[in-house]
């Protein structure tokens, strides 16, 4: 009785520690997040080195989905002040992207959304004039204005796959993202649109994010989010062959 109780207790245990959200620093290059399942215990959380006093921002990101939930949410941060500080998600029934800065919502319509295909996306924002702006496989957006003018401030937590409705938690099913997610670059700064252009067609020189590095991420993955090489998921686009 004494084995089998703790040939129980170990099998408990051992599933625990398996369950348990995982903390690592690693440079992802060549390499994507998996998000296999429609709910909110799969996340991932990026971990910067330093809190934000940023009155510019770029977000840069690739993903590759089938969206199958009604707004998939491809990146959230959050800081105490607000819980959509910045965050990125596809609205599917209207076919938009949506940007939010300081809980203000912006839409860009017009841009390309392709189910099982790579596409890239750059999202500006420029406190001191108020203006946002998305970039999508090369196409350019209209500016928008965005209120309040404020700097992005305090210690972001920042998720992939998942918008978050509080600051450090709570996530709704409707903005779960199902697919692949990769090179995650936040830079603290607009950048221009030629390096935007690099970027886009995938060069190796293109400008690494200075608060958030794919090449040398520190993150917290849950569930059955995992990372994988790029190669085993998915083709190469001719413009990353190059």
């Amino acid at each position: 009785m004494k084995r089998l109780a703790s040939y129980v207790f170990y099998i408990v245990f051992c599933g625990l520690a398996l369950s348990q959200p995982i903390k690592d620093r690693k440079c992802l290059r060549e390499k994507v997040i998996t998000f296999p399942q429609l709910t909110t215990n799969n996340w991932v959380k990026l971990h910067p080195n330093e809190s934000m006093d940023m009155s510019e921002a770029t977000v840069c990101l690739r993903f590759y989905t089938e969206q199958m939930s009604a707004y998939p949410c491809l990146f959230s941060l959050a800081t105490p002040s607000y819980a959509r500080d910045f965050s990125l998600r596809w609205i599917g029934f209207s076919k938009q992207y949506e940007m939010t800065i300081h809980t203000f919502q912006v839409q860009f319509a017009g841009l390309e959304f392709n189910n099982n295909q790579w596409i890239s996306v750059c999202a500006t924002w420029d406190a001191n004039s108020g203006l946002a702006q998305m970039f999508v496989n090369k196409v350019a957006s209209i500016k928008k204005a965005v209120t309040p003018k404020e700097s992005f401030k305090g210690n972001p937590v920042i998720t992939l796959g998942q918008c978050q409705t509080q600051y450090d938690g709570g996530f709704n099913e409707e903005n779960t993202f199902t697919g692949f997610i990769a090179d995650v670059h936040v830079h603290g700064q607009v950048l221009t649109t030629h390096q935007i252009k690099t970027y886009m067609e995938a060069k190796t020189k293109y400008k690494l994010g200075d608060y958030i590095n794919w090449h040398n991420l520190m993150y917290t993955i849950a569930g059955s989010a995992q990372v994988e090489e790029k190669h085993q998921v998915t083709f190469y686009s001719k413009e990353e062959q190059q």
